[in-house]
């Protein structure tokens, strides 16, 4: 008798332990999975897992996807993270469940967004989706300034792996870096990206002309 009570005993401490570990938020569950802005049709999902008994937080940064070791804070009301910059230095990423509206608000250097929780099958089709919107064989063809009648138009040719910009002054080489197209001509950046029109820009400096399919 004196051990059964000795069991109970064990097991309400194991309840109560694990009662108050999720109720100080200290719940992995409530994190992991994919989580995405629903009002960014371009947004990448951003992903929270769980490694080896380690938490991860896997974000998109300028392009590709990043894997941030994570950690919840003292208090377990949130995943802290740092995220690396160009620069150097360590930028403070932040993650915290909203339990009333079961959204993930993200906190990167004092900007912050709510995601919303998404399946991981519509996470792999957001991602195609935006690999398809951003290849580069979209700019390829000939392209017409918007606001004007001028019959002088640019194209942009592939040839192997090099993509090339025409017009009717000369040709230039440009190279596609992630999302966009960018080069240096006379000292100044140029980039041309693709509009969620179906147009693209074409930016000199800050000079930005939009074009249409011709």
């Amino acid at each position: 008798m004196a051990s059964h009570k000795l069991f109970i005993f064990h097991l309400l401490s194991l309840i109560i332990f694990f009662h108050a570990a999720c109720s100080n938020g200290k719940d992995p569950e409530k994190y992991i999975g994919f989580w995405l802005d629903p009002g960014d049709e371009l947004a990448i999902p951003t992903e929270i897992k769980q490694k080896n008994g380690r938490l991860y937080i896997v974000m998109n940064v300028n392009g590709e996807q990043t894997e941030l070791p994570a950690m919840f804070d003292r208090e377990g009301k949130s995943i802290l993270a740092k995220l690396p910059m160009p620069t150097g230095n360590l930028v403070d990423v932040k993650a915290r469940y909203l339990s009333e509206s079961k959204r993930l608000q993200i906190d990167i250097a004092g900007m912050s967004n709510e995601l919303s929780k998404i399946s991981e099958a519509v996470a792999t089709e957001r991602k195609k989706k935006i690999n398809e919107f951003y290849d580069p064989s979209f700019f390829v063809g000939k392209w017409i300034d918007i606001k004007t009648t001028n019959p002088d138009s640019i194209e942009i040719s592939k040839q192997d792996d090099q993509y090339f910009l025409k017009t009717k002054l000369d040709s230039t080489e440009i190279r596609y870096n992630k999302r966009f197209f960018e080069w240096f001509y006379m000292g100044n950046p140029n980039t041309i990206r693709r509009l969620k029109n179906g147009n693209i820009e074409w930016s000199i400096g800050a000079l930005r002309t939009e074009y249409r399919r011709l």
